[in-house]
């Protein structure tokens, strides 16, 4: 089936009577373009009745040529301009993703229903929770390796679901093939992500804080230290992995649907 370019594709919602609700906007993490939400955002939509829109950062995906921006607020801006803002959405983030989200939440609270912060991190936390130590030297070999042992090494690191991991690796292959990460771009949204620090304005709305107890990239308590930042509850995963939408993404959408029905 022909894939629609990930910066533009659209997930279209049923039909419902009545208001439409807000839309969602989805950010991925460090490297990862919009295609490893795999049929997630089609699922939101149709779980949710609004549409979702998959905002790509300039060094992945099919932008993987362009120069990633060297700050988190510089990511904002450029996928901002590119968002197709009618009325305030809700923000879900994975991982750096959801730094991208804070800031663009403290940044324009007009423009933001709502915010979901998914196995994300800031300065709350010291440098070994925001990036577990046997993580980092294994990311670095990653970018050595072939890209099929790569995307492999990654699978490793951030899910833990086994099932389907064959046929979830050559997707990802594909996708490393077809738009490679260039490794400036890789180290400059890893440096982007370390110097991210959570933003100090107060939020108009009470986020949804979710995490992985097992996640072996980022340490769940670095979703605690924002929970606890924000005085809000943090919600967390029994056995999933740093990618949550691949790992259960059912548990995911009834927490989505559960902080949108408040």
């Amino acid at each position: 089936m022909t894939q629609v370019p990930a910066q533009t594709r659209l997930a279209q919602p049923l039909t419902k009577p009545g208001t439409p609700p807000p839309g969602w906007i989805l950010l991925r993490g460090l490297a990862r373009e919009c295609r490893y939400w795999g049929d997630f955002p089609d699922r939101l939509a149709t779980r949710l009745g609004a549409p979702v829109q998959c905002l790509e950062l300039a060094g992945n995906g099919v932008k993987h040529e362009q120069h990633s921006a060297r700050f988190i607020a510089g990511m904002l801006e450029q996928v901002r301009m590119e968002a197709n803002l009618t009325a305030p959405v809700n923000l879900l983030g994975l991982s750096m993703g959801g730094m991208i989200a804070a800031q663009w939440a403290a940044r324009y609270p007009r423009e933001v229903a709502g915010l979901v912060l998914v196995n994300s991190s800031c300065g709350l936390s010291p440098f070994w929770q925001r990036m577990r130590p046997v993580a980092l030297p294994r990311l670095l070999l990653a970018l050595l390796l072939p890209r099929k042992q790569r995307e492999a090494q990654v699978y490793r690191l951030t899910c833990a679901r086994r099932d389907d991991r064959r046929a979830t690796l050559q997707r990802w292959v594909g996708y490393a093939n077809e738009y490679p990460v260039l490794h400036r771009n890789f180290v400059r949204q890893l440096a982007a992500a370390a110097r991210f620090r959570v933003p100090a304005q107060a939020l108009g709305i009470t986020p949804l804080i979710l995490c992985s107890r097992h996640d072996r990239l980022v340490d769940a308590r670095c979703s605690h230290a924002l929970a606890d930042y924000w005085h809000t509850q943090v919600r967390e995963h029994a056995w999933a992995g740093h990618d949550l939408p691949h790992d259960d993404p059912d548990w995911l959408l009834n927490e989505l649907a559960g902080y949108v029905n408040e």
